[in-house]
């Protein structure tokens, strides 16, 4: 019985999809093909806002009248668009486009638009229940981007103390993703046997599901059983000298968390940039080294000459997404550390809101600080995309 009723569950939520792709294709066809009819905009502007309305208006907080306009004037909007600018152009591609548009607007558009609401309000612990019976948050205009400035979501670390980690780590780790992904992709570009095997191995940390290769590795720095303290005893053991200078076993995952993280996301984030730096070289013709080979040019001079300013332009992209990735990168955090309102040696800016929203229950004060860290990570963007640009005209 059960299995039934879920194939009956999932068979009705197929059917929703279909249903729902149909009416959208529907709606775009009906403004693509009559556009130009007489009767288009009286039978657009008095159907389509009612069936809305009828349809979302429960979701979106009764069937008012404001809701009502609101669908009228962007029914409205949208048919002005298609009766004078698009005219039935490209009818094709964009009827093959649009559901996947519209679903990719509701999936990323409405949380974000509905985070920036949440921002302007005081969605917490004791006002949660009033939201919910009633519908009303209270509005408190920019206090929660103040407070993302003046206080920290954590206990024991300022806001301050989060970002200068976060550019750390951030740092550290694409630095070390570049040079050794570099390093890796000068070698296997060589005429070396087993060069596929070496790629297929190398590869394996990024191709793997994150989840097995950070708990996998977060065991390697067991205190007791990990490998890389029992590595650390074998190496003072066989030179005691090392004892001397501070070497041997470690306390990695209470005392040193967001180096341990460290280690495990550079050992994760290299063939990522191995592969796309390797693609580069591969893309460099033979000529310009063997023209260098005539006027008698070092292999650091081919290096410097050559190949740097060639991969740059295909580097550049991977080390803006790399970026990215690493600053946004909880998985690593909260996987090797536990963060489930645990340490906070290791929280950047992205898991200290994580946990000013889920163990701390400040909604709108995490929803503010979300948007702060997508400025800044817009602006970082803007800055490698600049220089991308820069790298293509040089």
């Amino acid at each position: 019985m059960e299995l039934l009723k879920s194939l009956y569950e999932v068979g009705w939520f197929l059917l929703l999809i279909v249903a729902g792709v149909g009416v959208l294709e529907g709606y775009f066809y009906t403004h693509f093909r009559f556009y130009d009819r007489k009767w288009f905009f009286p039978v657009l502007l008095s159907v389509v806002p009612l069936l809305f309305w009828g349809i979302f208006g429960n979701m979106l907080g009764g069937h008012t009248f404001a809701l009502w306009l609101y669908f009228l004037l962007a029914e409205g909007l949208i048919a002005a668009f298609f009766r004078y600018i698009v005219k039935g152009q490209h009818t094709v591609p964009y009827m093959l486009i649009a559901t996947a548009f519209v679903g990719l607007a509701l999936l990323l558009v409405y949380p974000f638009v509905f985070e920036f609401y949440l921002s302007f309000h005081d969605l917490k612990l004791t006002t949660i229940m009033a939201w919910k019976e009633t519908g009303q948050i209270p509005f408190v205009w920019f206090k929660q981007y103040v407070n993302v400035f003046t206080t920290s979501p954590l206990n024991d670390v300022s806001i301050w103390m989060l970002l200068w980690r976060t550019f750390l780590w951030t740092f550290t780790n694409v630095f070390f993703h570049v040079l050794g992904g570099f390093a890796l992709a000068l070698l296997l570009n060589n005429n070396i046997k087993g060069k596929g095997i070496y790629r297929t191995l190398l590869v394996i940390p990024w191709a793997m599901p994150q989840v097995v290769a950070v708990l996998a590795m977060r065991g390697e720095f067991h205190a007791e059983n990990g490998f890389v303290n029992i590595l650390l005893n074998r190496l003072v053991e066989w030179w005691p000298a090392l004892a001397n200078i501070g070497i041997g076993p470690v306390q990695w995952l209470s005392n040193y968390p967001l180096t341990t993280c460290t280690i495990i996301n550079v050992w994760l984030g290299i063939p990522f940039m191995m592969v796309v730096i390797l693609g580069g070289l591969q893309s460099i013709s033979k000529s310009y080294y063997d023209a260098a080979d005539i006027d008698g040019a070092t292999y650091f001079q081919k290096l410097r000459y050559i190949t740097l300013p060639l991969v740059k332009p295909v580097a550049m992209p991977a080390i803006t997404l790399g970026t990215i990735w690493t600053f946004n990168n909880i998985n690593v955090i909260y996987l090797v550390t536990g963060q489930a309102g645990g340490t906070e040696k290791a929280d950047i800016l992205v898991s200290a809101m994580y946990k000013a929203a889920f163990t701390y229950n400040r909604y709108s004060y995490s929803a503010a600080f979300a948007i702060v860290i997508f400025i800044l990570l817009f602006s970082i963007s803007v800055f490698y995309l600049h220089g991308l640009d820069a790298a293509k005209e040089d």
